[in-house]
């Protein structure tokens, strides 16, 4: 039955071609929107370069304080940013649950510098030695700064790979020569593949030990603009660190700045970008996601809908005389849904191949990087249950109003 369904879906796609166009361009129109959403969102949630583990990664990047003597309200008037070292040194550093801990700074800093004489724009991001052995930079050149050279302040750093080729002349001739950053002079001691931008958590082109910075670390402050990553054994170990770190936090002297509350947390990737978003609930972002997704989907189909219904009403003549000879309300919705689906999956077909072009066209300006094709397994998936569901949701309706058609009905509809 299936193979007759699909031999007359094809003729019924063939007999009007201006109907299917037309249904082809609004179905793959939407599903390349849905296609290319979901592969951001998988993009900036799932492992990709440098961070292969970051399932199993958490952030300690915003402390909040406030003063508990101002009253009741006090807590709407907090002060927040990026922590500082000695708060990290003491409250992270000596965790027991994670399997490492890395301290390296917030954000990276854009610095102008000159390289052979030539104007050269450096993001630069000051870590320690945990931050090689947590994340997995690909080393085309030399090697990582260790702990004795964090320790001793020593002014080596690691550089991007782009920054090697246009300024030294390749990767290889860039080990052992100097650059200059934010006025100091670092010695080259390694190369790594470019980060890509979207990785805002470790993105940079030079990479320098946290000690060479010019703030003075053994401040005990509150803020200083450096955050701690946590890579836990297993993702089970999310609610021990936390509570271990709460334990921690507890036992620092306060007031610090003239604060004598804190407050910090430990959050994976989505959580950390959902605290810099208006929305501040995980179940919320999923709900409006959902939300989004209904209306994109629900607005074409509504559409589809109409155009079924007219399609339908072109075939009345064939469903009484399909009826004459005994075909049920189940054949003729399943026939109808058929042909739907089959319109659906050729569309979603094109939105793959319009998706795939869409992000090379964003690989090409370095967001993404050229390694990582977003167009994987949980997006193919991804895609089928949005073609499935948007031929299911704009082919039921006019499929189950002809089933409903009574013979004479049908036939006398065609007649007229």
């Amino acid at each position: 039955m299936l193979k007759n369904y699909l031999k007359i879906t094809w003729k019924v796609l063939m007999r009007n071609k201006l109907f299917t166009l037309i249904s082809l361009f609004g179905i793959s129109l939407t599903l390349t929107i849905l296609i290319v959403g979901a592969s951001f969102y998988d993009f900036y949630t799932k492992p990709n370069y440098p961070v292969p583990d970051q399932d199993r990664i958490l952030y300690l990047s915003q402390l909040r304080s406030w003063d508990e003597k101002n009253g009741e309200n006090s807590y709407n008037r907090y002060n927040s940013g990026a922590p500082a070292y000695d708060l990290l040194r003491k409250c992270v550093q000596p965790l027991k649950t994670p399997e490492r801990i890395s301290i390296y700074s917030s954000s990276p800093t854009g610095v102008n510098a000159f390289i052979n004489s030539r104007k050269a724009e450096l993001i630069i991001r000051y870590t320690d030695n945990e931050f090689w052995r947590i994340l997995n930079f690909s080393f085309v050149s030399g090697r990582p700064f260790n702990k004795t050279e964090v320790k001793d302040a020593q002014r080596v750093a690691v550089i991007a790979e782009s920054i090697a080729s246009n300024y030294y002349g390749g990767v290889k001739s860039a080990i052992g020569k100097t650059i200059e950053a934010d006025k100091i002079n670092y010695i080259i001691i390694g190369v790594v593949k470019n980060v890509p931008i979207s990785s805002q958590n470790v993105f940079g082109n030079i990479f320098v030990p946290l000690t060479t910075m010019k703030e003075d670390l053994s401040l005990k402050k509150l803020y200083g603009g450096l955050t701690a990553m946590l890579l836990a054994k297993t993702k089970s170990d999310f609610g021990a660190i936390e509570m271990e770190l709460q334990y921690m936090l507890q036992k620092v002297e306060l007031p610090i700045d003239n604060y004598n509350f804190i407050d910090m947390h430990a959050v994976s990737i989505l959580e950390k970008l959902i605290d810099v978003s208006p929305v501040k609930s995980t179940a919320t972002v999923y709900l409006l996601l959902t939300v989004i997704i209904f209306i994109i989907m629900l607005i074409p189909s509504l559409n589809l809908v109409n155009l079924n219904v007219n399609r339908i009403n072109e075939r009345i003549s064939e469903i009484g005389i399909r009826k004459s000879f005994g075909a049920g309300k189940l054949s003729l919705i399943g026939q109808f849904l058929t042909e739907n689906i089959m319109l659906t999956l050729i569309g979603g077909i094109l939105a793959f191949v319009f998706a795939f072009i869409i992000l090379k066209m964003i690989q090409s300006t370095g967001i993404i990087p050229h390694e990582g094709l977003l167009l994987n397994y949980r997006i193919l998936f991804a895609g089928l249950i949005f073609c499935l569901s948007f031929g299911f949701i704009s082919g039921f309706l006019p499929a189950y109003r002809m089933s409903r058609l009574q013979i004479v009905e049908s036939l006398n509809k065609g007649e007229s």
